[in-house]
């Protein structure tokens, strides 16, 4: 006897095992198969699902059960799977075979049954589920009123100290209380509801009137206590504020809790924050009195069965800040956010508030990680991006890691989360966005919890979601589809070739279900195209064919590319395969000046879909061949992106963008910012042109808000040139920013320098290179805001030999304010800048020698040496002063012979130091940390002497 019989002989009384066996014949060979190709089941598991006859549905019901997607009190993975794909009959029978089979039959019904009875067992059927609803409701309301009359018949008595412990108490059980009210009661109250509209047909018109009446006085109630508890919510904050002024306040209670804050009842979660402050009751605190700031919504609040709003405790602001501390966050417990581009004061507050808010046992519904993410510690503890750790939080629901854009996570990484999730009682979701995930590798006892707890792991870059049962990933159901691609699906550069196919998948899917595609954007993953226009290939090597369904795909490519004619006409043939295309869009490339005939075919002319150059802010007119202004709405676009200029492209795309950028000004179009990658090459003496390297002229804007000016390595920029650049910038009615890059500044300005209006402005002037900004007033160059020192620290920090000391100097003082605020910095690049190793300090000495101090937020230190010969005793120092950071690179130098047999210390090994040597293009090794021996990074073989001596001839020959 097979495994779904046995069940059938044990369970058939308790109905799952008799809906089991109905449930497989219900199913259709065509439906088993939509299913097993939505929840991708194994190649293995498809072909017998195909070859099978008469075992195929007992097969796919026995699948279904192992993966949980059916279970004895839940069947809506089944039900939404089936209406994903249009199969609204069949769910429906679905449904209904489940209530009739999983519903308790007594004696008397089993009577009716045998006597065919149907009608008599369905009015049994829906007089007990009606009892069974409301009884539960009732009982929870019965409780909700006694817990209102016990804390009505108390009233705290006592010292001060054990007064405010009662209050505290008081208002943890009020506020659970309602939260159980607006939650489990609401839920009950439309069950109840929505099972009366369902079986009315079954229930006498007398009957059906008094259960009516009914649920109107259990809803008139439920809402009366809801009222009740809001009010309690209050008093207690009222009595609480009041006790800490000493049983009196210089103002009624009632101004003290101000009208405005009675209006949002929610506010009077302040009090979270006082309770933590009264965990040491013997050093009494001020009670922060209410912020006048609104709470931050995220979410359309429930409404009562009047359609008057509800606010919810959840929904509202906590721990409002208080009107003389300023680092107070508020927070909304339905949807916090933590941004990489908060202060580290700010989100340490806002840690410290979650971590109070979980300790008292409130959920949090929602956590947001927008960038701030930075790696998980083995204990659980989430570190983010300014140094602040997220510790455990038991009582977080839904955790969102929106990483920064195309970031690749580790396996490390991703297992620590998925560990941490099979940890947690009340997760139910892991959300991924913006990221390159690895191959599932948790042991199967995390996996099982995980499917234990019903915690689900959703990449929405790709659609799929964890599978615990195989540890693979899976199609995502159609719902969560349409949802993925009406947001847009975005393909990164260095996201691996498995993570590319996941999408690919994802994308083809959406087309063969005609399921519309908003956008595909392919950033800096874009290779190539095929000769017939049928597919793109991709930057990892996998071919993305076309699809009949986007309505936009945007190719951002290399900083400056150059896309030929025959190459841009393939990439309009493969945008015209799709039916719904609407834009084709371009960015940070060169398209050719000229549309030969050919290239535009009749049917594209009659699609007039939008071919859009965004780095121009020009459109190709599909009729006459030629580059046009676009229109107004897409200029707003591209200027509210940002302008970059780069020094490679033509002179024709830097008239086209001058063009652009002109228009903008003349109509008050606000430019975000105007970045020159190189290709600056002066300013006219009275400020108002920049002239580029390809010889246009770039007249002042009126709309910018940002300049920034990157120049060649190391130029200098004299202060009558700096003063010009001033003026240009002070044209611009809404200058922020100027800010400058790879250059080097005058130490000194002058009063002449800075006139009245740019003081009046007080825009800021930011010296990128050395984390300094210039003070308008005193002409003094002071350290950067945090902000803009973690931006460049971000960047990576060069440091030029052609460089003064006093840049250097300027350079030291904010890498050390970095590392005292535990800032990252990506990499100090020493160009042609490293002298020697201070042997007394360990300290970097440079050509200008200024001493580069210990960093300890450095990850990589570049030595960038051109021709030059190292000794190991240099090599020896500097291994010494990288001991902190993650690797030590060599570029364009040579070094000894010796220092092969160098043996790295043992607690650079377990932190997997990695030393990196190129002495010449393409050819690259890595230090063996156990052998002390270079090996070449491609071919993972060791360096011979030989080979070592012949490099040296060539290095020298070269360098002479």
């Amino acid at each position: 006897m097979d495994r779904l019989s046995r069940g059938v002989d044990r369970l058939s009384m308790k109905g799952f095992g008799l809906f089991k066996v109905e449930l497989s014949r219900q199913l259709d060979r065509t439906t088993i198969l939509e299913l097993a190709t939505l929840w991708s089941y194994p190649r293995s598991v498809k072909d017998t699902l195909q070859t099978a006859n008469e075992d195929r549905g007992r097969i796919m019901v026995d699948k279904m059960e192992e993966r949980g997607q059916i279970a004895s009190d839940d069947i809506s993975a089944l039900t939404e799977a089936l209406r994903g794909f249009g199969a609204l009959g069949i769910a429906r029978d679905v449904e209904q075979i489940y209530e009739e089979n999983m519903s308790v039959k007594t004696p008397a019904d089993q009577t009716n049954l045998a006597t065919g009875d149907a009608h008599t067992e369905s009015k049994h059927q829906a007089a007990r589920q009606y009892d069974k609803h409301t009884d539960a409701l009732t009982m929870l309301l019965q409780e909700t009123r006694g817990f209102h009359t016990k804390v009505e018949s108390s009233d705290a008595e006592g010292s001060t100290i054990v007064v405010l412990n009662k209050l505290k108490e008081e208002f943890k059980e009020v506020y659970r209380n309602l939260l159980q009210l607006k939650s489990t009661g609401r839920q009950r109250m439309e069950s109840t509801e929505k099972f009366l509209r369902d079986n009315h047909d079954y229930v006498s018109a007398e009957r059906n009137h008094k259960i009516r009446d009914r649920i109107q006085e259990l809803r008139n109630e439920l809402d009366c206590l809801i009222s009740l508890s809001r009010d309690r919510l209050e008093n207690v904050t009222d009595r609480l504020i009041k006790l800490q002024h000493g049983g009196h306040t210089k103002t009624p209670t009632s101004q003290v809790v101000s009208e405005e804050r009675r209006s949002q009842p929610g506010s009077v979660m302040q009090a979270v924050e006082m309770f933590s402050k009264l965990e040491q009751p013997a050093e009494l605190q001020t009670v922060p009195r209410p912020s006048r700031r609104a709470p931050i919504k995220t979410q359309a609040e429930p409404t009562s069965g009047d359609g008057s709003q509800i606010t919810d405790p959840i929904a509202t602001t906590v721990n409002q800040s208080s009107q003389d501390d300023e680092t107070v966050v508020p927070i909304d417990l339905n949807c916090v956010t933590i941004k990489a581009t908060d202060s580290k004061e700010n989100q340490q507050s806002m840690v410290d508030q979650l971590k109070r808010t979980s300790d008292e046992g409130i959920p949090i519904q929602m956590l947001i990680l927008d960038e701030a993410f930075k790696t998980i510690h083995g204990n659980g503890t989430i570190a983010l991006n300014s140094g602040v750790l997220l510790p455990f939080l038991c009582t977080l629901s839904v955790l969102v890691i929106w990483t920064e854009e195309g970031r690749v996570m580790t396996e490390a990484e991703f297992s620590g989360i998925v560990r941490y999730g099979s940890e947690s009682t009340q997760l139910q979701e892991f959300v991924f966005q913006h990221c390159d995930l690895p191959s599932p590798k948790a042991t199967r006892e995390v996996f099982n919890k995980l499917q234990e707890r019903g915690v689900k792991v959703t990449w929405n870059d790709t659609g799929h979601c964890l599978d615990t049962f195989s540890g693979s990933w899976e199609m995502n159901i159609i719902d969560r589809v349409r949802e993925h691609c009406d947001a847009g699906i975005i393909m990164h550069e260095h996201w691996s070739k498995e993570t590319h196919d996941l999408q690919i998948k994802m994308l083809e899917f959406a087309t063969k279900k005609e399921i519309p595609i908003r956008i595909v954007k392919l950033v800096r993953c874009y290779s190539s195209i095929t000769s017939d226009g049928s597919n793109i290939i991709l930057q990892s090597g996998q071919s993305l064919p076309a699809m009949s369904s986007v309505k936009m795909i945007n190719i951002t490519t290399e900083n400056g590319r150059l896309i030929p004619e025959d190459e841009f006409a393939r990439l309009l043939d493969y945008a015209n395969q799709s039916r719904a295309i609407e834009d084709l869009r371009f960015q940070e490339c060169e398209l050719p000046p000229t549309v030969s005939a050919s290239t535009i075919s009749p049917e594209m002319k009659s699609k007039n879909f939008k071919v859009s150059w965004i780095t121009t802010g020009h459109r190709l007119n599909l009729h006459d061949r030629t580059w046009g202004m676009d229109d107004m709405a897409n200029i707003k676009e591209s200027c509210g992106a940002g302008v970059v200029i780069y020094q490679q492209c033509s002179s024709h795309m830097h008239k086209l963008q001058m063009r652009f950028l002109t228009v903008a000004s003349q109509n008050n179009i606000p430019v975000k910012y105007l970045r020159l990658n190189r290709c600056y090459r002066s300013v006219t003496p009275d400020g108002t042109k920049l002239t580029l390297q390809s010889g246009q002229t770039l007249p002042a804007l009126s709309s910018v808000k940002m300049i920034h000016i990157t120049t060649e390595d190391g130029r200098k920029i004299a202060e009558v040139e700096f003063s010009r650049l001033l003026m240009y910038a002070d044209q611009s009615q809404i200058i922020e920013e100027l800010r400058f890059q790879r250059c080097e500044l005058p130490p000194t300005v002058s009063a002449s320098t800075i006139s009245s209006e740019m003081e009046s402005k007080n825009f800021k002037v930011s010296w990128l290179s050395t984390g300094h900004r210039l003070d308008l007033h005193d002409r003094t160059w002071g350290i950067d805001d945090m902000d803009t020192i973690r931006e460049s620290c971000g960047r990576g920090v060069p440091i030029y030999k052609q460089c003064s000391s006093h840049m250097h100097t300027l350079q030291m003082r904010f890498l050390t304010v970095a590392s005292q605020n535990n800032i990252p910095i990506a990499h100090i690049s020493l160009r042609e800048s490293y002298h020697a190793v201070d042997a007394t300090t360990g300290s970097i000495i440079l050509e200008s020698g200024v001493m580069l101090p210990h960093v300890s937020s450095l990850r990589v230190l570049g030595i960038n040496a051109w021709g030059r010969e190292l000794t190991a005793e240099d090599f020896n120092g500097l291994v010494s002063y990288s001991s902190q950071c993650s690797e030590l690179h060599f570029y364009w130098c040579f070094l000894p012979w010796s220092v092969t047999t160098y043996r790295c210390p043992a607690h650079l090994h377990s932190a997997n130091f990695r030393v990196l040597w190129r002495p010449e293009d393409k050819k690259v090794f890595i230090m063996d940390l156990t052998s002390g021996r270079w090996v070449n990074k491609g071919t993972e073989v060791s360096l011979t002497e030989r080979e070592y001596q012949d490099m040296l001839i060539r290095f020298r020959l070269k360098w002479k």
